[in-house]
């Protein structure tokens, strides 16, 4: 894969991004169609799945190029520099197991996420650590719900502290962000608070990680926030 090509024939072509993609995608559409009838339920199902699949590769793409933007890649100029950088086998992998998760991500907002971090770590030639390698793989596992359970926790909690449930004042939503809190810890995003208080067998107070915040200051950056906030279900 050639990262370097692709970041800038991105960014030379954003403005044609939706009809270089659906070209891309459309020979696949071309050989199902000349299946038999009998393979229509078949075809029905792909048709979804390249749809999917196309626009979280979309949204990566542009919130990657726009990434690229803000971080001052724009140029390409210096070529050799990006060379060496994706000649470390570590930081080259990480690319593109990025751009591997962004389009098998359960979210469109996780697409976007871990376009914008990708472009930032391209941009800024970022030694990858164990905590980016956490961050891309938790991001492809969050779903729409998720995400918006989590940027309603984040936009209300004091992470200089102990996150105390009880004070989110998440009104209808606790359901579902008890859930989404269950689903952090499992992602080693957040750290579980283990007392047990007023008798209770479960706990969702939480200690926020530099995991959890990066994510959210990056939803903030691509500016899906208040979409997040929003979002209803």
């Amino acid at each position: 894969m050639d990262i370097i090509g692709i970041s800038k024939n991105v960014m030379d072509n954003v403005e044609r991004l939706d009809d270089i993609i659906d070209a891309y995608f459309e020979p696949v559409k071309d050989l199902t169609d000349t299946a038999a009838d009998v393979f229509a339920p078949i075809k029905a199902i792909h048709s979804l799945y390249t749809f999917n699949k196309k626009r979280k590769f979309k949204k990566f793409l542009k919130s990657y190029a726009g990434s690229l933007h803000d971080h001052g890649l724009t140029d390409f100029k210096d070529v050799d520099k990006l060379k060496d950088y994706l000649k470390n086998e570590r930081n080259f992998d990480f690319l593109s197991n990025t751009i591997e998760n962004a389009i098998n991500s359960k979210s469109i907002y996780g697409a976007m996420i871990l376009g914008y971090y990708a472009g930032q770590i391209l941009a800024e030639g970022k030694k990858i650590n164990y905590k980016d390698l956490i961050i891309i793989e938790g991001v492809k596992d969050l779903n729409d719900i998720e995400l918006s359970c989590f940027a309603r926790i984040y936009s209300r909690a004091d992470l200089s502290k102990m996150v105390l449930f009880a004070e989110l004042d998440l009104g209808a939503f606790k359901f579902f962000s008890k859930l989404t809190i269950d689903k952090l810890l499992q992602l080693r995003f957040i750290i579980k608070d283990h007392n047990i208080y007023h008798g209770s067998s479960i706990s969702y107070n939480f200690t926020s990680t530099d995991i959890a915040e990066d994510v959210y200051f990056l939803l903030r950056d691509i500016g899906i926030e208040s979409e997040l906030l929003d979002y209803e279900y």
